[in-house]
């Protein structure tokens, strides 16, 4: 909404303070004209109400710049508030100025939302909307009970009704908008989140088998292989060289084995271990071919950290889907496989 700033799609602090500016400029100008409309109209107090708001939006920009937006809120919704319930007791329930106070809700709730997921001190949407009801029930009741004292010109009074009823109805639209859209983008942030391994950026374990079983349900696994691959000695690099060295292996081998396999599916499987699904070329004898070429990509690189020269190896164990396996079934075959690479001497493909 107005061009807000995002880190990985979603809001950051930048760009909200821009979208409170903006609010902030907005309700400037509205104040400006209605100082022009009450002063034509000879309403006096609510012309020293307008500059009073004047100087109070003139004051947010501080607000906003001090990050105090949950503070910015809460008086921005009790000056709406209070301007357009003098506004009502002063001119008329037909004025329609109290139309802004219900409109005012879907701003607070928006508000809260930005603020709340920013982790900031955050407006109180509910108070807010209650303290708003309060006005807008309390100025109908006086206005039906004693007439206002003043009168606003019948030509006045419509320009009034159409303009509240446009501003209300395009701010709550363009709001309500606004909130689908970053709750539909933070949604896919959070699953794109749960879905990948944050040291590797690889998919993940559930990533992977909601992937196998989209293939299950389209009919489509006997066209698959799997392979599970294997640091051979891992935790002797983590005892030599310490853990983050071992993230650095971890990190520059699920690049290399993504990069080898192509447009085969890698998921860091769990520990150091990797699951890569492929589809079947010309052959399984094809796929031996990819996968050793892999495997001897990883064996010839030197991983430098700090100071120390790593050289590592993996071991795969590879296996076709055969009809009537379940997923588990299948990729245990291929484990076991690993498993006999792995108590034969490593670094090799067993299929």
């Amino acid at each position: 909404m107005w061009g807000v700033s995002r880190v990985d799609g979603l809001l950051d602090i930048r760009g909200v303070k821009g979208m409170a500016c903006f609010i902030s400029a907005c309700f400037l100008v509205v104040h400006v004209i209605m100082i022009a409309t009450f002063w034509r109209c000879g309403v006096t107090p609510m012309v020293y109400f307008n500059v009073g708001s004047i100087i109070f939006y003139v004051l947010s920009f501080e607000l906003i710049r001090q990050e105090r937006l949950g503070l910015y809120t809460d008086l921005v919704y009790v000056e709406v508030v209070a301007h357009m319930t003098c506004a009502v007791l002063l001119t008329g329930w037909n004025s329609d100025f109290q139309i802004a106070v219900v409109g005012m809700s879907a701003f607070a709730f928006f508000a809260e939302y930005l603020e709340r997921y920013l982790n900031i001190r955050h407006a109180h949407a509910l108070h807010l909307c209650v303290l708003g009801a309060f006005a807008y029930l309390g100025s109908c009741a006086v206005s039906a009970l004693r007439p206002a004292p003043y009168a606003l010109p019948g030509t006045v009074s419509f320009f009034l009704r159409l303009t509240w009823g446009a501003i209300v109805f395009g701010v709550s639209t363009m709001v309500l908008q606004a909130f689908v859209r970053e709750a539909t983008r933070s949604e896919k942030a959070l699953t794109n989140r749960l879905m990948h391994d944050k040291l590797t950026g690889l998919p993940n374990r559930y990533y992977i088998t909601e992937y196998l079983d989209k293939l299950s349900k389209s009919g489509d696994l006997n066209k698959y292989w799997v392979a599970l691959a294997d640091i051979d000695d891992f935790k002797h690099v983590n005892d030599t060289y310490g853990h983050n060295c071992g993230d650095f292996v971890l990190e520059t081998i699920a690049h290399l084995l993504q990069e080898g396999v192509g447009d085969a599916q890698v998921c860091r499987w769990g520990g150091e271990e990797f699951l890569v699904v492929g589809r079947i070329g010309e052959g399984m004898e094809s796929q031996r071919e990819l996968l050793d070429r892999t495997r001897r990509t990883i064996e010839g690189q030197s991983l430098w950290y700090e100071e120390h020269r790593v050289n590592v190896t993996i071991t795969l164990g590879v296996a076709a889907y055969r009809e009537g396996y379940t997923r588990s079934e299948w990729i245990n075959v291929a484990d076991e496989r690993l498993y006999e690479g792995k108590k034969s001497g490593k670094n090799q493909v067993v299929m």
